[in-house]
């Protein structure tokens, strides 16, 4: 799958391209060819680099390019593609297409040209906290093609622009950790509670009735909480909220 295409999935209808003229989307059979990582390319003219498109006016149609059967054009990673309406695009493809591969997948174009892009040198190494959270962009996203996310932590090592716009996907989409957790717990899920009385306090192990029955569904903090078989937290009251326990004769 192409990234412009993984980008999709979150987004179906908006590319999430720097410029949304970027149509990346291809067949999985043709996947290979096309705009794997278009969306890090800055979608930018480059009027230095080309000759000026002749100009289309109300009644003129526009020549397409012809890519003839004995068209021997380097194959490129990078390609310039022109478009008689709009502005040109930069794509660039893993592995390297060809004059004719970029053409048949791009049928409204009237010209492509090979180009070397200027990469905006990272000025410091890319942080763990920001390729964990590419990472775990990636997975929201569900790509789990370890070629893929091993292209996408490399770009962002070695380009600011790339690394810039995939920690600024991940920042606003990632699940935020709750700010004040609630970590209470009802009685329902302590194993303690069995036909509706407190074993704990039936032990004398809290201050409490020894035939205490608690409200059951009131979330709560207890020394006596023993962990259910659903909480995933093995740790027991007295060791997860040790403040609830006095010291001494305090």
């Amino acid at each position: 799958m192409t990234l412009s295409a993984l980008i999709r999935k979150r987004d179906t209808g908006n590319p999430a391209t720097a410029i949304p003229a970027i149509s990346a989307t291809q067949p999985k059979g043709k996947a290979g060819a096309v705009a794997r990582i278009a969306t890090v390319a800055v979608a930018n003219p480059k009027e230095e680099k080309t000759a000026p498109l002749p100009k289309v006016g109300a009644g003129d149609t526009a020549p397409l390019a012809k890519v003839s059967p004995g068209d021997t054009a380097p194959a490129s990673r990078w390609w310039l593609i022109h478009y008689p309406d709009r502005d040109p695009v930069e794509m660039t493809c893993c592995p390297e297409a060809t004059h004719a591969d970029i053409l048949e997948r791009h049928p409204d174009a009237v010209a492509a040209e090979p180009f070397t892009p200027t990469i905006r040198q990272a000025s410091a190494p890319l942080t763990a906290s920001e390729e964990t959270a590419i990472r775990a962009w990636l997975a929201l996203i569900e790509e789990t093609d370890p070629a893929t996310i091993a292209e996408v932590i490399g770009q962002c090592q070695r380009d600011a622009d790339a690394r810039d716009y995939f920690t600024g996907r991940a920042a606003p989409e990632l699940p935020k950790p709750d700010p004040y957790p609630d970590d209470r717990r009802t009685c329902d899920q302590c194993a303690n509670l069995i036909a509706r009385r407190c074993q704990a306090a039936k032990r004398g192990e809290i201050v409490a009735s020894r035939n205490y029955e608690p409200i059951r569904n009131l979330p709560g903090r207890c020394e006596g909480y023993a962990p259910g078989a659903a909480d995933t937290d093995r740790r027991p009251g007295r060791e997860r909220w040790p403040g609830l326990i006095q010291k001494g004769g305090e």
